[in-house]
């Protein structure tokens, strides 16, 4: 019987509360019945070429190639995730090297894509928040002119000046985070519990084992068991927020006609 552990001490006990299907949690599965697509299903052009043109990214030259990189490290980890399946398969046990890797690879795609999407919640934040209080043109005049050459001091104010003069553009805006904060929040609590060791929202809430993963029969993803702030334990593994973004991206509207 092939043991699905990683990383784990040869006398742990084997009762675990997780099953291999993910038995409690809901997934939606491919036309064959799967919980996952095959590698070569994956259309990685989504996250590399799709989340680059939401607004914020779509007119900041640098945040774009942020989100893009979101994307090319999503293929290589994804077909890292997939190897790690095939090898434990062959050897009918856990490669811990491979594994490993995998796990680090995981994590920092975690920690990366949350670091986008705060960037994105927080911008948006702040610029409802200056155009609410009337403070857009004190910000505006507040930003230094004297580098021509800095062009993400130009893409902020330009941004700025789109965001209190375009309805259409704010409109857009709203529409993207209403799609994108399930995702924002998936990643979130992914991050709190990996890089805190805390749940989200609640420093006393501590999870079990923060960071030990479990290699997924299906995709090669690993499993770990993430704490709420309410006691709940959850079991996600990076290719679920990866796949999550890869449906919220084209959900999200491109751009509204009257734009």
């Amino acid at each position: 019987m092939i043991n699905d552990d990683i990383l784990a001490p040869d006398d742990q006990d084997e009762d675990s509360s997780r099953s291999d299907d993910h038995e409690g949690n809901d997934f939606e599965e491919d036309d064959r019945g799967l919980p996952y697509a095959g590698m070569d299903d994956i259309d990685f052009s989504i996250i590399a070429m799709g989340l680059k043109w939401l607004p914020f990214f779509e007119d900041d030259l640098w945040l774009g190639m942020q989100a893009m990189n979101v994307g090319i490290a999503d293929a290589v980890i994804t077909e890292h995730e997939y190897g790690l399946l095939h090898e434990y398969i062959e050897s009918e046990r856990t490669p811990s090297g491979t594994a490993m890797a995998v796990s680090a690879l995981s994590q920092m795609w975690i920690y990366g894509l949350y670091e986008v999407l705060r960037m994105w919640r927080d911008r948006r934040f702040q610029f409802k928040k200056l155009l609410d209080s009337g403070g857009v043109d004190l910000k505006l005049s507040s930003l230094p002119d004297d580098d021509l050459l800095n062009l993400t001091v130009e893409f902020r104010r330009d941004q700025l000046k789109r965001f209190r003069s375009d309805a259409a553009y704010r409109e857009r805006i709203e529409a993207t985070w209403e799609k994108i904060e399930p995702v924002y929040r998936l990643t979130e609590l992914f991050r709190i519990n990996l890089a805190k060791h805390v749940a989200p929202g609640k420093d006393t809430a501590i999870p079990r084992a923060p960071g030990y993963g479990r290699i997924n029969r299906w995709c090669g993803a690993l499993d770990y068991e993430l704490l709420h702030q309410d006691g709940y334990y959850e079991f996600i593994n990076r290719r679920d927020v990866a796949d999550s973004l890869r449906a919220c991206i084209k959900e999200v509207p491109k751009r509204f006609a009257h734009e």
